[in-house]
């Protein structure tokens, strides 16, 4: 039986976040297995956008070069009219960006950033990857984590990471079963060849095209000449989670009226499924004995502000900065990190949601964004994010970003 500072920590989850986390864990020479439910590791969805908190991770984990190669540079942040065109906010995303952040802003494919991510993991001793893992109960038992798989398996572990996303297994452990909140916001997706692409609709930009009740975004995604489409539109129908089926009538009715470039792109998208977007209310305390919560299954937050997985990635540092500070004495790191973490995360939450707002305004509401937005600056848009790890010092002192 082993001593239990020779056990690795379990972290339930291999997506983005439980990734990030384990290869964090090994920087402090700390062991980990990360338990996936499905067959193989995999992420859903298609584009992410991750903003220079990001990327100032990735120096720190030491991977920005193999990151940067799977990666594409837009040029400008654009957020305009749908109904008019007007660009009320052009934010430059090259240069500008990093002399004033030191670090980029750059779009990824998620299955190849995800893979980026398992291949540094298999890099190291420290981490090992276990599919067909689905957890079904966990139990702490003296000064040892216990997690018990669909398959009648049983690993055990120093401490538990719940990285396993909206609908955590883990938080109900720790927080309890509560339902994520509906935010009436539909999505569908649609990723395409930039060949493709009716002539004139490419754009190596970041284009958020915002109208009544609904906005589209589009953005090319990695190098391999993909190009990303995602049309949001408010809902005015119940919605059930178990029928995922798309409803092209309510797609093209929300985005009736539109700028043709945009009826274009809404013709592209997968009109087969749906999308609910969900996010919960925050939370404080999100850690119980020696497990803890990690990304979505701690802070849900909708992608209005493109930090969801950006979240997830900075807490990965943290957790591990704090288990290591605390000399793995995991109780207490773990409250050390929910401590470091809660505000700043609730921030992207609540903000996201005044975003999605944002982006359906109408009548005079939707003038005054127009002209307002449209005086705001680089700083402006992006400096909050200068709060990041609070009491935890991963960079450069004057590193904003």
């Amino acid at each position: 039986m082993k001593n239990t500072n020779e056990l690795p920590v379990i972290i339930v989850g291999g997506g983005i976040g439980g990734m990030t986390t384990a290869l964090a864990l090994a920087k402090k020479q700390i062991e980990s297995i990360v338990l996936e439910q499905a067959p193989y590791f995999r992420e859903t969805g298609a584009g992410i956008l991750l903003c220079p908190n990001v990327f100032k991770v990735f120096d720190y984990l030491q991977i920005t070069k193999e990151m940067s190669a799977i990666a594409s540079f837009p040029d400008h942040l654009i957020y305009a009219d749908g109904i008019t065109g007007f660009e009320f906010l052009k934010i430059p995303m090259g240069k500008e960006i990093v002399k004033r952040f030191n670090h980029p802003y750059g779009s990824f494919h998620r299955e190849e950033l995800l893979k980026a991510l398992i291949h540094e993991c298999q890099k190291t001793p420290l981490i090992q990857l276990v599919t067909s893992a689905k957890v079904v109960a966990i139990e702490e038992k003296g000064e040892r984590v216990l997690a018990k798989t669909e398959e009648a398996k049983c690993y055990e572990g120093a401490a538990l990471v719940g990285a396993d996303g909206l609908w955590s297994l883990v938080r109900n452990y720790i927080v309890g079963n509560e339902m994520p909140n509906q935010s009436g916001h539909i999505t569908h997706r649609g990723v395409v060849e930039k060949d493709r692409l009716p002539k004139g609709l490419f754009s190596n930009n970041v284009i958020h095209w915002d109208r009544p009740d609904a906005h589209l975004v589009q953005y090319p995604i990695g190098t391999k000449g993909l190009y990303n489409i995602v049309a949001v539109y408010h809902t005015k129908k119940p919605f059930d989670p178990e029928n995922c089926a798309g409803d092209p009538e309510e797609l093209r009715e929300r985005f009736a009226g539109s700028r043709p470039e945009i009826l274009e792109l809404v013709s592209m998208v997968d009109t087969t499924r749906r999308w609910m977007l969900y996010d919960r209310e925050p939370i404080k305390e999100w850690s119980k004995g020696r497990m803890t919560l990690l990304g979505d299954s701690a802070h849900p937050t909708l992608p209005h502000l493109t930090q969801g997985a950006g979240m997830a990635i900075e807490d990965a540092v943290v957790l591990a900065e704090c288990i290591s500070r605390h000399k793995k004495d995991y109780v207490a790191a773990f409250i050390a990190y929910q401590e470091a973490r809660h505000l700043r995360t609730a921030h992207v939450q609540i903000f996201s949601r005044y975003y999605g707002e944002v982006h359906h305004l109408d009548g005079v509401a939707r003038e005054l964004r127009n002209q307002v937005i449209a005086k705001r600056t680089l700083e402006d848009n992006y400096d909050w994010l200068g709060m990041m790890y609070k009491g935890i010092n991963l960079d450069k002192e004057n590193d904003r970003a």
